[in-house]
């Protein structure tokens, strides 16, 4: 062969390696691409074979110039060695059921565990095992089964269904049957936990508009880590229920009520309490502030111990008072009330153009400010706050406050504000909180009535966590353990049970609420600050919050229509009769 042809081979040689070279290095990174998307459960946990080495009648032939061994060394020469079984290191007992639960996480894990949270959890658990079972141990039922298979069939200690939690049956059964009881058990377990620490359905299906509780799920994984390290596993669960004092006594009186054989129908009572002490947090506080909306009444409870107790007036079944937990903020005294811009241009402005001392008449002041009309009403005694306000920042935007209108604690059923709660000692309310905030302040009664006046002022309470909690509680358990039951004055209770005893806990849905136009008369209104607090300290803002009770007027917000009453439109201020007067608009709209 000539030397110029020789020359046209070897450059022919070159410029194809040249082309293919590129086109092979894509080729690998998609197939890294791909490999990334298509890694499936069943994918990285399926035992791995070793790659079949190349054929020596394959091997490409030696270019000149090269030596053999260069041209046939393997291309991915640097890359590890592909991982062993991760099932090689089991038992060859639990080896099989290790196998079939990889299948089944794989292929129907969606379907085992509808919650995703719960489903991404067990497989990453079963992973950090090599899918070594929890509950086997070669094959056989071990103690941590059977102790929460036990926790689980006495459920209705907790006032829940054992018929929920499935228990399977371990013993004589093949692998793959074992397989599928051993992610059975796994998943009542899960489904327990969530039930006994947040509740059985979402509490929307009870009553959407006026509940705002945490309700919050335990962590799957912590589930799983708390019953595989404990050494009594059915123990471990009963750390996800509620430890709450109110809690554990109504769970010992329903042990109670389940002795006699006539059915009691407080345990349908006790039951519906039980389920939504679960929507609480887990730790109700050093100090709180108990609200039971049923029993018209708070205690304030400081380091386990009763401090003190008061009668309150809540919100009438057509407004109820919702369910909350916050954090106390401040205490003002000599709250001004700032009337919402929708009745200041829907009501009192036309008024005033009709009959300009009308307002004045009612105790109210007209002024300006960047053009926009502005409404209040001074502090004083006539002020349908009355002298002291309690905050605590909500999106459903009520509080706690004074009352000029005392008559109304001596009434036995004290639903009749529009969401607010009005305490009936509120000096001594004020002095109580402030002796756990401010203790080296020797805040009293006496102190807090001698600064009522004209000028606002505000206690801060944001040293030390006070939280309150606003509960329904119908059944509850005294002070002298006697397990007492409440009206049912929202119908809660019905609702509650409604939703559980449910196949698919559907609840009956609230009542529909008229389009009237709303009112606001215990809410105050400030752009720049979203309580009335001293002008030296700038308030936070409370979130925007749309309530079809409560309105979007901010703190305290608009109120929803009257029920049974004169409508504001209907009403519209009675510009022409002077008799009109601060009292006599709280009788007639129940602030």
């Amino acid at each position: 062969m000539s030397g110029r042809c020789y020359d046209c081979i070897l450059s022919s040689t070159a410029l194809a390696l040249i082309l293919v070279a590129p086109l092979g290095a894509g080729a690998q990174d998609a197939g890294k691409q791909n490999g990334k998307i298509a890694a499936t459960f069943s994918e990285r946990y399926s035992p791995k074979q070793a790659p079949v080495p190349a054929s020596p009648a394959t091997a490409m032939p030696a270019v000149s110039g090269q030596p053999a061994s260069a041209v046939n060394a393997p291309v991915a020469a640097d890359q590890p060695a592909p991982p062993s079984d991760p099932l090689a290191s089991l038992d060859p007992a639990d080896r099989p059921i290790a196998e079939k639960i990889r299948d089944l996480l794989a292929a129907k894990g969606e379907k085992l565990f509808v919650n995703q949270n719960e489903r991404e959890a067990v497989e990453t658990f079963y992973q950090s095992r090599n899918l070594l079972p929890l509950w086997l141990d070669k094959g056989i039922e071990n103690a941590r089964a059977k102790a929460v298979t036990a926790r689980l069939r006495n459920a209705d200690a907790d006032g829940l269904d054992p018929a929920d939690y499935r228990t399977p049956a371990f013993a004589e059964l093949a692998p793959d049957a074992l397989a599928e009881a051993e992610l059975a058990l796994t998943r009542s377990v899960l489904t327990y936990a969530r039930h006994v620490q947040a509740g059985r359905f979402p509490y929307r299906l009870v009553r959407q508009d006026n509940i705002g509780l945490p309700q919050a799920a335990p962590d799957p994984a912590h589930v799983l880590a708390s019953v595989m390290e404990a050494g009594d596993a059915g123990k471990a669960l009963d750390q996800f229920s509620p430890q709450n004092e109110p809690y554990q006594k109504l769970k010992a009186a329903l042990a109670q009520l389940r002795v006699h054989p006539a059915h009691d129908r407080r345990i349908d009572t006790v039951i519906a309490n039980m389920e939504r002490w679960r929507w609480y947090r887990r730790d109700l506080g050093t100090a709180h502030v108990e609200v039971n909306e049923p029993d018209f009444a708070l205690k304030v409870i400081n380091e386990g111990r009763l401090v003190w107790r008061s009668r309150i007036v809540i919100g009438k079944p057509s407004l109820p008072t919702p369910l909350l937990s916050e954090k106390m903020n401040s205490i003002t005294i000599n709250p001004t009330w700032h009337v919402p811009p929708s009745i200041v241009h829907n009501e009192y402005l036309p008024a005033q153009a009709k009959d300009p001392g009308v307002l004045s008449r009612m105790g109210l002041r007209l002024s300006y400010k960047d053009g926009e009309a502005q409404i209040t009403m001074p502090p004083g005694g006539e002020n349908p706050l009355g002298h002291i306000r309690f905050n605590f920042f909500n999106r459903f935007m009520v509080y706690q406050h004074d009352t000029p209108d005392q008559y109304m604690f001596g009434h036995d059923v004290r639903a009749e504000s529009h969401g607010c709660m009005r305490v009936q000692d509120a000096p001594k309310y004020a002095e109580v909180l402030s002796h756990i905030a401010r203790p080296d302040e020797q805040w009293t009664a006496e102190k807090v009535r001698s600064m009522y006046g004209s000028t606002e002022h505000e206690i801060p309470l944001e040293s030390v966590p006070i939280w309150i909690h606003l509960t329904y509680q119908t059944a509850f358990v005294d002070d002298e353990g006697k397990l007492q039951i409440r009206r049912d004055v929202y119908n809660l209770d019905s609702r509650t049970l409604a939703a559980i005893k449910s196949e698919h806990g559907i609840a009956q849905p609230p009542s529909q609420r008229n389009s009237e136009p709303e009112v606001a008369l215990e809410a105050p209104r400030k752009p720049e600050r979203a309580h009335a607090h001293s002008a030296t300290r700038p308030m936070r803002a409370s979130p925007p919050y749309q309530s079809t009770v409560y309105g979007t007027s901010g703190y305290g917000g608009l109120l929803p229509p009257l029920q049974g009453r004169p409508s504001w439109p209907s009403f519209r201020v009675a510009s022409a009769q002077a008799a009109v007067t601060p009292a006599c608009l709280r009788r007639l709209l129940r602030v």
